[in-house]
């Protein structure tokens, strides 16, 4: 299993990050564009942080139904083990 650990940089549809390890990613978000389209709006990308678990996050994106039925807004994430498949070394 994987975590990460910090937030290097966000840019337009590519965040680099520390995973445990100390080690340096970057994730290409371009693959994901076409199911989560949300994510094409750059000051929505930038948004992107960590939540408990760690993995990246963006808050409010997702919806969640409640037991009692109602639809609440929920964090948009993503499972860091496929994140870590989807991302590549960052040179020191």
């Amino acid at each position: 299993m994987h975590t990460i650990t910090s937030i290097i940089d966000v840019k337009p549809y590519t965040i680099t990050v520390t995973f445990d390890g100390n080690e340096k990613r970057k994730i290409n978000f371009d693959s994901l564009l076409i199911d989560f389209p949300v994510l094409k709006d750059e000051s929505i990308f930038r948004l992107a942080s960590l939540d408990d678990y760690p993995t990246l996050k963006w808050d409010g994106l997702a919806k969640m139904r409640e037991l009692d039925g109602t639809i609440q807004p929920a964090p948009l994430d993503f499972c860091p083990d496929t994140l870590f498949g989807m991302s590549e070394p960052v040179g020191n």
